[in-house]
C-alpha cells in the first residue's frame, strides 16, 4: 500500500513538476511561399564552435532578438526597419554532420522584398569569415 501511495505521489509531481529536456536538434519547417522565405544548409567543419559563433552573430545584429534557444537550436525575431514587422531567424545545429539549417520567414505579406536572402546571405558571410 506504501509502495502504491509513493509511486503515485511520484507520478503526480512528475507531472507538475518535469525535468528540463534539451533538444539536440529541432527540425525547421520547410519554406512554403518561397517570396518571402529562405531555408540554407551550411557545411561548417571547419569553424570551433559554429553555433556558439552564429548565436554571437545574431546577438550583434540590429532589431534582432533571441527568443528562445534551446539545445542546438536558436529562435530569433527581427523586426523590420520602417514598417515594424517581425520575422523569423531560425538555426538548427547538427553536430553529427556539421552541418547548420538556418531559415528566414516574413510573418505577414506575399513578399518581403528580398530582405531574407540578405539576412542570409549577411549571417553566412559572417560566419565564414571566421573560418579564414
Amino acid at each position: 500500500m506504501k509502495f502504491l501511495i509513493l509511486s503515485t505521489f511520484v507520478f503526480i509531481l512528475g507531472l507538475f513538476n518535469p525535468l528540463t529536456a534539451y533538444a539536440s536538434h529541432i527540425d525547421l519547417s520547410p519554406c512554403i511561399k518561397v517570396s518571402h522565405c529562405v531555408k540554407e544548409e551550411w557545411d561548417v567543419k571547419n569553424i570551433d564552435e559554429p553555433l556558439s559563433e552564429i548565436q554571437i552573430i545574431i546577438g550583434n545584429t540590429p532589431r534582432t532578438t533571441i527568443v528562445e534557444m534551446d539545445g542546438d537550436y536558436i529562435h530569433a525575431e527581427v523586426k523590420s526597419r520602417l514598417m515594424k514587422y517581425i520575422d523569423d531567424l531560425e538555426v538548427t545545429y547538427l553536430q553529427d554532420k556539421n552541418q547548420i539549417i538556418i531559415r528566414s520567414e516574413s510573418r505577414v505579406g506575399d513578399g518581403d522584398f528580398g530582405v531574407n536572402r540578405k539576412r542570409i546571405d549577411s549571417l553566412k558571410n559572417a560566419l565564414f569569415k571566421l573560418e579564414t
